[in-house]
């Protein structure tokens, strides 16, 4: 296999990875709506971007939210259908 380092892109709050894939804190978070396949309830839009109010949480909280979701590394999902048309979403199909 050949493996080629790619760098991050920034990531524009496209909310492609969150909708798609509820993450582990997520999970965590919100079993029952994990389970039934919804997005993350945490997942929220602000009129231009979403965001991860887990991420948002006060004190320690949010700080562990953003160090175990990898904050600011941005985005490693190189086939992203949804980062260069950034809208509020209705699901998986966009």
């Amino acid at each position: 296999m050949i493996r080629v380092d790619i760098p991050n892109k920034e990531c524009v709050g496209c909310g492609y990875c969150c909708i798609q894939h509820i993450c582990a804190c997520g999970r965590a978070a919100y079993p029952d709506e994990a389970a039934r396949g919804e997005m993350c309830p945490s997942l929220h839009w602000n009129g231009s971007r979403y965001v991860c109010t887990l991420m948002m949480r006060p004190g320690g909280e949010g700080e562990f939210y953003k160090w175990q979701m990898n904050a600011g590394l941005g985005c490693r999902n190189f086939l992203n259908p949804w980062r260069n048309d950034v809208r509020k979403r209705q699901g998986k199909n966009g």
